[in-house]
C-alpha cells in the first residue's frame, strides 16, 4: 500500500511540476505579448507623428515654392519697366 501511495504522491509531484512549468512559461508569454503590444503602440504613435511632420514639412514647402514664383513674377515685371535713365531722354 505504502508502495502505491509513494508512486501516487510521485506521480502528483510530476504532474504539479509540469503544472508550475506550463504556468510559467504562459505567463512570460503573457508579459512578452504585453511587451510586443506596447513596442507596437510606440511604433505606431512614431509613424503617425512622422507623417504628420512630412504633411507640415510639404506645406512649408509648397508655401515656399509659391512664394518663390511670386518674387520672380515681380521681378520679370521690374525688368519689363524702362529704366529711370531712359524715361529722362
Amino acid at each position: 500500500m505504502e508502495d502505491n501511495s509513494l508512486k501516487s504522491l510521485i506521480r502528483w509531484i510530476g504532474v504539479g511540476i509540469i503544472f508550475l512549468c506550463l504556468t510559467v512559461f504562459v505567463g512570460c508569454d503573457f508579459a512578452e505579448s504585453g511587451l510586443v503590444k506596447e513596442q507596437a503602440v510606440t511604433f505606431e504613435q512614431e509613424i503617425a507623428y512622422r507623417q504628420r511632420k512630412e504633411l507640415e514639412l510639404e506645406g512649408k514647402l509648397k508655401r515656399a515654392n509659391e512664394k518663390i514664383e511670386s518674387l520672380g513674377r515681380q521681378l520679370e515685371c521690374k525688368n519689363d519697366l524702362p529704366d529711370e535713365k531712359d524715361a529722362k531722354q
